[in-house]
């Protein structure tokens, strides 16, 4: 009896022992595979900041450039910033770019790309300049070259009196103290109406105000019921001259209010 009671214990304990062997077996495989899981997690996680970490967000964000002499030229700055890959940056409210000269420059949002220093923007564009305030709707320009166009409906006022528009665009040469405007170019004041399909804004070199506009291509002048056609006219701010240029046209009208009161010259 002694020898079969102890062949059952040894058949109990080897049984036993295989099932615990298979529980532990199976245990270490489904945690195996919990591990891996979780590991691959943690590297999906691990990539997210990487990844949120080139879209980011500033605040007071801003850009200087420099001259070769290492003298600031131009200054962008705006509240809100973000930076996409590749260095493109965009700035949205109070979005100011200060010039040389006592220039300012404010919109609503700009895109800047770093390759190449080029702004844009769709949105209105109000320019100060000495004594001429420019507004228009859209713009480019390359700070590095000292251009910026605004694109259209472009209005000027200068000395607070005479009022220029086009359609568009505006190209503004800084460097060279000259606005060009384009396409149904127009200068009203006190002494008549000057139109155009362009005119060149030259500024005074010292003072950098205002102090010549150029029209050329199909130029009208009217004064009241007096009407002068001529293929190019230099208008002077200062004295109120104009000064004809292409074999002019004038039409007189006795009972004319002669409202462009100084004399037009040929």
């Amino acid at each position: 009896m002694s020898g079969g009671f102890q062949r059952n214990n040894f058949k109990k304990v080897f049984l036993g022992g295989c099932l615990l062997a298979a529980a532990l077996f199976i245990f270490f495989v489904v945690h195996k595979q919990k591990i891996k899981e979780n590991t691959v997690t943690a590297r999906k996680l691990s990539r997210e900041p990487a990844l949120s970490s080139t879209d980011q967000s500033l605040q007071k964000f801003s850009l200087t450039g420099f001259d070769d002499q290492g003298k600031k030229i131009w200054n962008l700055q705006g509240d809100k910033a973000k930076i996409e890959p590749g260095q493109t940056v965009f700035l949205e409210q109070n979005v100011t770019l200060k010039l040389k000269e006592n220039t300012v420059i404010k919109t609503d949002h700009v895109q800047w790309s770093q390759d190449g220093g080029t702004l844009r923007t769709p949105a209105p564009v109000f320019v100060m300049h000495q004594n001429a305030e420019v507004k228009g709707r859209g713009a480019v320009g390359r700070l590095s070259e000292n251009f910026i166009q605004l694109n259209h409906d472009i209005e000027m006022l200068i000395n607070q009196s005479t009022l220029l528009n086009c359609s568009g665009p505006l190209k503004i040469f800084f460097k060279e103290n000259r606005m060009v405007f384009y396409r149904n170019v127009k200068v009203v004041d006190s002494r008549g109406i000057l139109k155009a399909n362009r005119m060149d804004v030259l500024f005074d070199q010292e003072q950098k105000k205002v102090s010549q506009i150029i029209a050329v291509g199909n130029v009208i002048i009217e004064r009241g019921s007096d009407i002068t056609h001529s293929q190019r006219a230099v208008y002077s701010l200062a004295t109120g001259s104009v000064r004809l240029e292409g074999n002019p046209e004038v039409t007189l009208h006795k009972e004319s209010s002669k409202i462009l009161d100084a004399p037009l010259r040929n």
